[in-house]
């Protein structure tokens, strides 16, 4: 089509609205703008309307313009130029389809003062393009001005200015958001969902929340990332993005979609590692220089916003750290099996360190499976070169795992250390006996300092080694007031986390009187298994020093109770 008709002007009317306006105009939005080309995939915002209604006004005072196509750009920023309705109507230039281009003012045409001058001084009159800025009194058909030659600049240098003290208050405002624990996601993490009455507060959306604790409890079973995805799609399960779709919310990602998604491992392994299913808010973890840059760059985990209990957990924090946990010690899972070997990564030759892995041995018509070490096996040096039974092996590991959580619990019961009382009475007064004898320091510094002034009173001391001396007692006061101070908090803190210092048993003790071993006890309970030989098996245990902490309490009570014993008995041999 040819441009330029009998002297009409050909124009495309391109009209933009950001979410940078959007804030400025009426609050700033926690989501992500929504774009759309002509209009045509959501309402258009009243801007878009407005704008359209100016430059249609323009149009009927203008019969020597002719409307060929409005281009619209509703949700994306004026800094760059890089917007789908931009390139169109750039298209349309360069094919010679128009030959002018009508904006309501300069900040609707960009806000990048050197791109916008670019176009506007440059490119537009190379390519023969009548510009019009509505609002501004711009129209290059009629020629510019001295004056708005330099005014021009001047606008778009104001509106860039503009663009960078909107961006500097949107980030500003969403990291308030961050600090105070709201969620500023577009979209809420699977297994949970937006509150109908707090758009920045998740609440757990059970049916998908279901399918994350299935995935944990897989994983902690010793399934791998490939098999839990291969179980999910056999079932049937919709993948995030699907269940997105289906519960109607538009969501996007940068990934190609594919006529049938299917679960992959990469999907199961970054649930998996979403530490949001405990209740933790991170947030904040990428950031870009400035607001003309949009390539955005991961900062370093301390630079992380992080908000605990923030929203209900999914997920107890026990449950995350195993699994985080058996990341470290997962080893391959064999081509014919669905889960990992029972104790993979966990078994440790007592010599080198080692791995020790099963080997199946042939005998009488029947194989018989032992365990031995990596190293000896490959033959790189190690000296333990007998194997154990792997039948032995669980069955001793079984029985020393069942006697350690039964000392627990009968440690746990004598004390009642499920209730927390005497166990932490023990700690506090621990505490509490450090600050008797602190008081009592005070008590001895400020009998001297009066003793002091009777000798200064007296004539022994002069009056300037009484101050010296009172000046002295009166900072050790001080210091022993705030080491008072300091331990008060800590038995107000011992006595607020009672609930924490038992949790440690009671991971063990729900356990109690189990009759197999399984993956997911052995990564909650066992750190490391330690074998030398068959007559010699370690199993280093988790939580060692609370463990030990515990036994030094039990011990300190029966050395209470013997002097208990013996003061009455020696009482009652006085009274006889």
């Amino acid at each position: 089509m040819n441009a330029i008709l009998n002297s009409v002007y050909i124009a495309d009317a391109y009209f933009r609205l950001s979410r940078e306006d959007n804030a400025s105009a009426g609050g700033i939005p926690s989501g992500g703008g929504i774009a759309s080309v002509g209009g045509k995939d959501k309402a258009e915002s009243d801007s878009i309307v407005n704008q359209r209604a100016l430059v249609q006004e323009f149009l009927k005072a203008h019969p020597d313009i002719q409307l060929y196509k409005e281009k619209v750009d509703d949700g994306f920023s004026g800094v760059s130029f890089e917007r789908p309705a931009f390139k169109e109507m750039l298209e349309d230039i360069k094919t010679g389809r128009v030959n002018c281009v009508i904006v309501k003012d300069l900040s609707r045409f960009g806000r990048d003062y050197i791109e916008a001058g670019r176009y506007i001084e440059k490119i537009f009159p190379y390519l023969g393009v009548r510009f019009i800025a509505i609002n501004d009194n711009i129209d290059t058909a009629s020629g510019i001005s001295g004056a708005e030659e330099m005014l021009i600049p001047f606008k778009n240098l104001i509106n860039d200015a503009y663009c960078r003290d909107i961006s500097i208050k949107i980030r500003s405002h969403l990291d308030i958001k961050r600090k105070n624990g709201q969620y500023i996601g577009s979209f809420a993490p699977y297994g949970y969902k937006k509150s109908p009455d707090d758009k920045n507060k998740l609440v757990v959306d059970e049916k998908a929340a279901s399918v994350v604790r299935q995935i944990f409890k897989w994983k902690m079973g010793g399934m791998s990332g490939e098999r839990i995805a291969e179980k999910l799609n056999e079932l049937g399960i919709p993948t995030p993005m699907e269940y997105k779709h289906e519960n109607g919310e538009h969501f996007h990602s940068g990934f190609r979609r594919k006529a049938v998604l299917k679960w992959q491992a990469y999907t199961v392994n970054y649930i998996l590692q979403n530490e949001i299913y405990t209740g933790a808010l991170l947030q904040g973890k990428t950031s870009s220089p400035n607001y003309k840059v949009k390539k955005r760059t991961r900062k370093e985990e301390k630079d992380w916003i992080r908000c605990e209990d923030s929203h209900e957990a999914i997920i107890s924090k026990e449950d995350f750290l195993a699994v985080k946990e058996a990341f470290g010690v997962d080893t391959r899972v064999a081509p014919k099996e669905q889960s990992l070997y029972l104790f993979s990564g966990i078994v440790k030759c007592g010599f080198c360190g080692g791995n020790m892995t099963r080997k199946t041995v042939p005998a009488g018509g029947k194989k018989y499976v032992y365990l031995v070490c990596v190293e000896n096996k490959n033959k790189n040096g190690c000296s333990n070169n007998k194997g154990i039974s792997q039948q032995a092996f669980e069955k001793v590991v079984l029985k020393v795992v069942n006697l350690h959580i039964e000392k627990i619990f009968e440690l746990s019961r004598m004390t009642q250390l499920v209730e927390g009382i005497p166990y932490n009475g023990y700690l506090s007064g621990k505490m509490q006996t450090a600050v008797t004898d602190k008081e009592m320091e005070i008590q001895g510094r400020q009998q001297l300092s009066i003793e002091a002034y009777q000798d200064y009173k007296a004539g022994v001391l002069t009056k300037e080694e009484y101050m010296e001396l009172k000046a002295a007692f009166k900072e050790e006061i001080n210091m022993l007031e705030h080491e008072i101070e300091v331990l008060q908090e800590e038995i107000q803190k011992t006595a607020e986390s009672s609930k924490d210092k038992m949790q440690w048993a009671e991971q063990f003790i729900r356990y109690r009187g189990f009759e197999e071993l399984s993956r997911e006890l052995l990564l909650k309970l066992v750190e490391e298994i330690r074998v030398f030989d068959k007559d010699r098996i370690e199993v280093l245990f988790k939580f060692r020093s609370e463990y030990e902490e515990l036994c030094k309490y039990r011990a300190q009570c029966g050395r209470e109770k013997k002097d208990d014993a013996a003061d009455i008995l020696a009482g009652q041999t006085a009274k006889g």
